[in-house]
């Protein structure tokens, strides 16, 4: 999967437009809201990755955060995340920043947010533990990564699982395809593509980049969600990673 193909959809003014109606009408879920105000604290400085048009930044600045970078690979979301936070008088930077760009700055952020599942849109294995790798580089000693995922373990998958194995072990898997676990499929607006990882792959990729696991629990277990939420997104599954406070040299 070539990532242009996925920054190109995202950059799809009706994309875009999607987004932007839910960062205006969708606001933060209620699992979102209890694990930021759980794991980060009210004056960390927060960075986050993916950002689309802004629902998450938005819904941090309303719950009293006030050092906010918002960010997204697709420079047409960020325009419009930037649009909406004038509009709502939030004080939140946003600007185009691909989270996989080896040149971050180092230990400068408290918190760095990657939510709903957009560190699984990063195409090919090394490139999303690349990115791992830099969020790690960018937080402070004791800082936190908050982030969501599919869950291919999940048992509601499990016959589509089988099917994708079967169709890999024969060589028959869509040729777009990278990895077992990538999903590339038809939506309203174009091809959308994600990874479902197991979380044993998740655990191995923050273990490698020098995470502390904090959390790893299932959205329906956190908190129930309104209609619009349950709309907007499927269960996925909250991490929380935090950098140690002292690591190895």
């Amino acid at each position: 999967m070539n990532p242009e193909t996925v920054r190109n959809y995202f950059d799809n003014p009706r994309v875009v437009a999607d987004y932007a109606a839910a960062a205006e009408g969708v606001g933060l879920w209620n699992s979102e809201r209890k694990v930021f105000e759980e794991f980060i604290p009210r004056g960390a400085r927060i960075i986050e990755f993916g950002c689309g048009a802004g629902r998450i930044a938005l819904g941090l600045w309303e719950l009293g955060y006030r050092d906010i970078a918002a960010t997204d690979f697709a420079p047409n979301m960020a325009e419009a995340a930037k649009k909406i936070f004038a509009r709502r008088g939030a004080k939140i930077r946003a600007f185009a920043l691909d989270a996989s760009d080896p040149n971050l700055p180092e230990e400068s952020f408290g918190a760095a947010v990657f939510g709903f599942n957009g560190l699984m849109q990063i195409p090919k294995s090394e490139r999303r533990r690349r990115a791992i790798r830099a969020i790690f580089g960018i937080l402070k000693p004791g800082g936190v990564f908050v982030f969501t995922t599919h869950d291919r373990g999940a048992k509601r998958n499990a016959a589509y699982w089988l099917s994708e194995k079967k169709q890999w072990e024969t060589g028959s898997q869509q040729p777009v395809l990278d990895e077992f676990g990538d999903i590339f499929y038809e939506g309203d607006h174009g091809g959308i593509y994600i990874h479902s990882p197991s979380r044993g792959e998740v655990e191995r990729a923050l273990a490698e980049a020098g995470f502390e696991i904090l959390l790893s629990k299932n959205r329906s277990e956190i908190s129930p969600e309104p209609p619009a939420v349950e709309e907007f997104s499927d269960d996925c599954v909250f991490w929380c990673a935090r950098k140690p406070e002292f690591t190895k040299k």
